[in-house]
């Protein structure tokens, strides 16, 4: 008797021991370098997700490019492969077109500017049709970072200064565009490559976010940075829909929490970092330089204007965000 009470016993804790569920593991991609604060952000963010599900969720974080180049993570966020992607805002016309109003270069004046534009219904439907159509969902889009710049083998003191030259762009058409209009010569080279392209004279500059340049090491190999502030989109985690409505309600809960305090930390330590990383820059050769933009703005909205006849984005759409100014 005593026999089969120890082996019923020693059941019912194999039973339990079975019943108690695996933690979940995602894998989130992103592009920039481990030390930018971008990523360590998102290593903040996946510290966030532990605590917050008591470890039940755990977030796996691949900087640098580790799963690949920025639209096939999109894509791989898309099917599955992959659950979590982040990136800048703009990237997201790769999945909703009218995400490239964001890509367009002095449509917005400063970050206040795109916080009014994404409290509107436009924006709103912009995000509803990522879910509804695509099956990806922005967790979080507080992430709000300083402005990009121009750094260049050579100093930029006007528009004409660019005329010519070779510089590094992503794979979105519109800042290709831009940057033709502008007098450029765009060459698309991936983010986690551009290094090597100034380095080796690949590319004579690029653009960048400004608080990305030292932890890139850009202005080793382009010391003239110049404060174009052509571009502000936010940073933004996308999850996969199918993904995140599979997570029970309260690490659904848990993980935009996270999203956002991770948004908030990021906001904050991008513009510390920038003013340390400026002051060794300096100290290091490089050149910081401030011009009057309004030629780029006004020369950039004739492209905006055709950009819109072409349908990069839908007929308005320009104006209204012109309009919250």
């Amino acid at each position: 008797m005593k026999r089969l009470l120890s082996i019923s016993l020693l059941i019912l804790l194999v039973l339990s021991s079975a019943s108690i569920a695996k933690p979940i593991v995602w894998k989130l991609g992103g592009v920039h370098a481990v030390d930018t604060p971008e990523t360590i952000a998102l290593y903040r963010f996946a510290e966030l997700v532990e605590e917050k599900t008591g470890g039940q969720l755990t977030i796996e974080v691949y900087p640098a490019g580790q799963l690949g180049d920025a639209v096939g993570m999109i894509e791989n966020t898309i099917m599955g492969a992959q659950q979590l992607f982040a990136n800048v805002m703009d990237w997201n016309q790769h999945i909703v077109q009218d995400f490239g109003i964001l890509a367009m270069c002095f449509a917005f004046r400063d970050i206040e500017h795109i916080k009014r534009f994404m409290e509107t219904e436009t924006y709103q439907a912009m995000e509803q049709e990522m879910i509804d159509e695509h099956g990806v969902r922005i967790l979080a889009k507080n992430w709000y970072r300083l402005p990009r710049a121009i750094v260049t083998k050579d100093p930029v003191f006007s528009i004409g200064d660019i005329k010519g030259r070779q510089l590094r762009m992503p794979a979105i058409e519109t800042y290709f565009l831009v940057w033709e209009a502008l007098g450029a010569n765009p060459i698309e080279i991936p983010w986690a490559e551009s290094y090597f392209a100034l380095e080796r004279g690949l590319v004579e500059g690029m653009d960048s976010p400004i608080g990305s340049i030292y932890g890139m090491g850009f202005y080793k190999a382009a010391p003239f940075i110049t404060n174009t502030r052509h571009l502000m989109a936010p940073f933004n985690i996308l999850v996969n829909e199918n993904a995140f409505q599979g997570l029970a309600p309260e690490l659904r809960a848990a993980l935009v929490e996270a999203g956002v305090e991770a948004g908030d930390y990021y906001t904050e330590i991008v513009e510390r970092m920038f003013e340390e990383d400026k002051r060794k820059m300096l100290e290091a050769g490089a050149v910081y330089v401030e011009i009057d933009t309004r030629p780029f703005a006004e020369k950039a909205r004739e492209v905006a204007l055709d950009f819109e006849k072409r349908g990069f984005w839908k007929k308005g759409l320009y104006d209204e965000v012109q309009s919250l100014l």
